[in-house]
């Protein structure tokens, strides 16, 4: 089905969910013919797909509700991360799970920037991106980076501050 908008055919809906089903069907039917494994590899681009749908939805809504923007963009998000681990090993995880506080950190933020500008929803992302960043150093990073870390911070306190070269 096609909508006129503006002079122009416009697939509906109903034939941009056809061709989403036919994608899929097209690498099912290759992942089943040859042993690429392709669908194991790449089962997360369902999730960025979910996401773009909950973008959608914000989009089509009247009323629009920063929840949607918050949880489209954290399983897009995730599924970056589960692409990479299909890549890589999931292994990666022992290193990368402060990246899921983060994420949620940064859906937050979003939901701020393009939902209804609370507040208090700004200041819980930046904490929350905050803590997943810390997790992160803490956890993640060998000790011995430690000192290049509080010399790359002082340094660029610095050469960044601007109150004191004003004086």
């Amino acid at each position: 089905m096609t909508k006129l908008n503006g002079g122009r055919k416009v697939l509906g809906s109903y034939g941009r969910m056809g061709i989403l089903l036919v994608a899929i069907g097209v690498l099912l039917a290759i992942d089943s013919f040859s042993r690429m494994n392709i669908m194991y590899k790449l089962w997360p681009m369902l999730c960025t797909v979910s996401g773009i749908g909950f973008i959608g939805i914000y989009q089509q809504r009247a009323r629009r509700e920063a929840a949607y923007i918050v949880v489209g963009s954290f399983l897009i998000q995730f599924s970056l991360l589960a692409l990479y681990c299909n890549f890589t090993t999931w292994s990666a995880l022992a290193l990368f799970w402060p990246f899921f506080i983060g994420m949620f950190g940064v859906s937050m933020i979003l939901g701020f920037i393009f939902g209804k500008r609370s507040p208090a929803m700004f200041l819980s992302g930046l904490l929350t991106l905050s803590a997943g960043t810390v997790f992160f150093l803490v956890f993640g990073l060998d000790p011995g980076l430690w000192w290049s870390i509080f010399f790359l911070a002082g340094g660029s306190f610095f050469v960044f501050d601007k109150s004191r070269r004003t004086r």
